[in-house]
């Protein structure tokens, strides 16, 4: 197993990690900006493999910008495969597949945690 102490926004931090069969964005796409997780999710295809699965989460807080979310994985070549939201709490959790090419990983920050 390899661990890698790194800035999670960096696309140079994942250069020896992809392409990827599976991308797991947990706690991400909920604290960062909104423009930063449309950024995040149109990189993906850098991250990816060819039918690679991404699982994500966000909270449906108010504004609840899950449909946003879902609508740029589509965007960016990816598949619905399930997407889960208790009426009784606040989080969603979707699994979306790769359908689209994988592109090369470029250099570049795509987000920044906010507090």
């Amino acid at each position: 197993m390899t661990v890698a102490q790194a800035d999670a926004g960096d696309l140079a931090s994942y250069r020896q990690a992809v392409p990827a069969d599976l991308v797991i964005m947990a706690g991400v796409l909920g604290n960062i900006s909104d423009a930063d997780a449309h950024t995040t999710i149109h990189a993906l295809p850098q991250l990816c493999a060819a039918d690679a699965t991404v699982i994500w989460t966000r909270t449906r807080r108010a504004p609840d910008l899950t449909p946003a979310v879902r609508r740029g994985l589509a965007d960016a070549g990816f598949s619905e495969q399930a997407f889960t939201a208790p009426d009784d709490v606040l989080f969603s959790v979707g699994v979306h597949r790769f359908t689209g090419t994988p592109q090369p990983l470029e250099n570049g920050k795509i987000f920044q945690f906010i507090a």
